[in-house]
């Protein structure tokens, strides 16, 4: 590979992962939509010169010379495009509760695919190693600094500081979340980041000769901000897999000299008092007094760090135990600082706990509605407000593998599942230092939202790359030389799964070589129409003439015709036969849409069809049971139409939408009933408003003043 190419294709890949960082982890897809594009037509057009190039040059190359991969490797090159086409199958042959969650997904799989192709490849290249490491570390470098300068005032980021005076969220009223907004993914990576250096530190000791003083300290430089970092998230789930994987690592390595851990022992010592300075003041420091405070603690850590590790390398015993000693002294103070901090999340309120398991139990539930083939992206989020058993808030459902299930069935978690284990028996064979690092992602995934972010799964299969570039192919011969340095001309986006020079083996690699190009340009034309339909909706919305705000909204759905979002807002600027037949239209790529549903009661009150409000109306009752607000508005459109069919006369009509009405108020009042008191959750403020109980009561007075029916 020509060294442009390759510093061409690595300088793509680390664009991509910091875009990522700076697009709040790719957690909307709508953010990934460009990125797609880009890093598509980039891949596209480079694999077609490349491949162009072997086919004019097939007859110089050496036939059947080959370059295999192993196992795990295929399989996490081709588990995610096998994901991929579950989607796809549920979108073209299926009937997905939302064909935009299901494209979505498609979307996001097949990035990922293509990414892990570019990485492995990328990988299995001189330097390519080096590559990786460094785009690592900067999505690292990024995502601590951005965060700890936003506690000091130097950078302003919006929703960087999570804010909250509930205990059970925080225990200090503010956790910081950086880039990514959200408290807990930050911390897991920055969990992650600190296991892949204090990993690394340790294999260091394994070297002979023995690694300089400089290369430590190079090591160990990021210990304090990444240590400090993850404990101002007070993330307890990412501490505990921090802790479990940490302990895990230690025993799987335990042959290794512990001396480097020491080193290691002062700067997360110093995150720990850091945290408990920073915490008391409610990430609220002083600008340069605090920097000051910062760098004097940083610096003064290391030293303090280098000065355990030599003495614990010592030849004379006496040195070794007091080293140990004051190791143990500095994980005590440490372990206190935090626990006296955050005592109160520690051993208390464990509130979202038990919220957690009211969705897994919910969840459960639904799984069994489809549990082979699951029902496509987005199912909890369209579905939880129908089948949840307490008002909490969760469109999510804070498990990564449950996520999965809900959506692919046992089949796309099995093909998960056996995409995590390629990847642990990878590092374990090839580079076990970031099997820890591989343990924070799989743990903290089953209870949170961690691979809602694609920058989790950009971060993952980066890792497992960068561990494969460690084992590097055998050197050819001399006399193969000026052969293979023209068939390894290649990018970093070659496919696929084997390389194989001469033109007979490009022959028997053509249908993978076609599978890859129609892949990508299905990618990019699918992410172009989602990227179009998202911007000419931002449009609308800022459009202050109706008339074209209308006519962007239409051109929008055009070319996302399963946005549910530009339906809703488009049908409110129509009239209601027009808008009804959006909403319907909408309601056919997202069946059960509670949104739209509700939507469709308010058109249908409009257009005075009393048969389809009451109908409507009743699904939306059914599909979002602890929504007070909508219900309430429910009940006074029933009512109000209820009053006007009578005042014109049609009595019949008017007596169906009372009684509906009526049956429709005493379930509302029956669940508010169930769920009023301290012991049950209600996150949704889900009660029997005193609107409500007006139109109940309104309702039944109608009921009365109407005549007898005829006998």
């Amino acid at each position: 590979m020509k060294r442009w190419v390759q510093m061409l294709g690595g300088a793509a890949l680390i664009a991509v992962l910091l875009v990522s960082c700076l697009k709040s982890g790719f957690y909307f897809t709508a953010d990934m939509y460009p990125v797609w594009i880009g890093y598509g037509l980039f891949c596209f057009l480079t694999f077609v010169f490349t491949l162009t190039k072997r086919m004019l040059a097939s007859g110089s190359m050496l036939q059947g010379q080959e370059m295999k991969r192993s196992l795990p490797e295929i399989l996490l090159l081709a588990i995610p495009l096998m994901l991929m086409a579950v989607y796809a199958a549920h979108w073209l042959l299926g009937t997905p509760l939302s064909v935009q969650g299901s494209v979505n997904q498609l979307l996001r799989w097949g990035f990922y695919g293509l990414f892990a192709v570019s990485a492995f490849q990328l990988a299995r290249r001189p330097g390519g190693g080096r590559i990786l490491g460094a785009a690592w570390h900067l999505a690292g470098s990024l995502l601590c600094a951005s965060a700890l300068l936003a506690v000091y005032g130097v950078l302003t980021l919006p929703y960087g500081i999570s804010y909250t005076a509930n205990p059970g969220i925080s225990a200090t009223g503010a956790r910081l979340a950086g880039l990514l907004q959200y408290p807990n993914i930050f911390g897991v990576l920055m969990a992650a980041f600190l296991l892949e250096r204090l990993f690394v530190l340790q294999a260091l000791q394994q070297r002979q000769p023995a690694p300089a003083t400089a290369r430590l300290l190079r090591v160990a430089l990021p210990l304090l901000p990444y240590g400090a970092a993850l404990l101002l998230s007070e993330s307890r789930g990412a501490w505990l897999a921090a802790g479990v994987a940490a302990a895990a690592g230690l025993a799987l390595q335990r042959r290794l000299s512990p001396a480097p851990l020491l080193l290691a022992a002062a700067p997360l010592a110093g995150a720990a008092l850091l945290y408990r300075q920073l915490a008391s003041a409610a990430l609220a420091a002083a600008p340069w007094p605090g920097l000051l405070t910062l760098a004097g603690l940083w610096a003064g850590s290391m030293l303090a760090g280098l000065g355990l590790y030599r003495l614990a390398s010592s030849e004379a015993a006496e040195r070794r135990r007091l080293a140990w000693a004051a190791g143990g002294a500095l994980a005590t103070v440490a372990a206190a600082a935090v626990f006296l901090a955050a005592q109160e999340r520690i051993v208390r309120n464990f509130s979202t706990v038990s919220a957690r398991g009211a969705i897994y139990r919910d969840a459960w539930r639904l799984y069994w509605q489809a549990p082979w083939f699951g029902q496509g992206g987005d199912t909890w989020r369209l579905s939880y407000r129908a089948v949840q058993s307490n008002p909490y808030v969760g469109s999510q459902v804070h498990s990564g593998y449950l996520d999965m299930l809900l959506n692919t069935g046992i089949v796309g978690l099995l093909l998960l599942l056996l995409l995590l284990i390629a990847g642990g028996r990878l590092l374990y064979r090839n580079r076990p230092a970031l099997l820890p690092v591989f343990g924070v992602f799989v743990l903290h995934s089953a209870a949170d939202i961690d691979w809602s972010f694609g920058l989790s799964w950009l971060l993952l299969l980066l890792l497992l790359a960068w561990g494969s570039s460690h084992v590097c192919p055998p050197s050819p011969r001399p006399a193969e030389m000026a052969d293979l340095e023209n068939e390894t001309e290649s990018s970093a986006a070659m496919p696929m799964f084997t390389r194989m020079g001469g033109g007979l083996a490009l022959r028997r690699l053509l249908p993978l070589h076609l599978l890859y190009v129609c892949l990508l340009g299905a990618g990019i034309v699918l992410a172009f129409r989602g990227a179009a339909g998202c911007s000419l909706h931002q449009a609308a919305l800022k459009e202050p003439s109706p008339v074209r705000a209308v006519a962007l909204l239409r051109a929008s759905l055009h070319w996302n015709p399963a946005d549910a979002g530009t339906a809703l807002d488009l049908a409110r600027k129509l009239s209601p036969l027009e808008g009804e037949d959006v909403l319907q239209r909408s309601l056919s790529y997202t069946p059960g849409h509670p949104g739209l549903i509700f939507a469709l009661a308010d058109n249908a009150v409009k257009r005075g069809d009393a048969r389809a409000a009451a109908y409507w109306t009743q699904e939306g009752f059914t599909r979002d049971k602890y929504n007070a607000g909508e219900q309430t508005k429910s009940l006074e459109r029933l009512f109000k139409m209820a009053r006007s069919k009578l005042s014109a006369g049609n009595i019949k009509e008017a007596r169906r939408i009372v009684q509906a009405g009526l049956a429709l108020y005493s379930d509302y009042a029956r669940r508010a009933a169930d769920h009023r008191g301290a012991h049950m959750r209600n996150d949704r403020d889900f009660r029997l408003t005193g609107e409500a109980k007006e139109w109940g009561s309104q309702l039944a007075r109608l009921e009365q003043s109407m005549p007898a029916s005829p006998q």
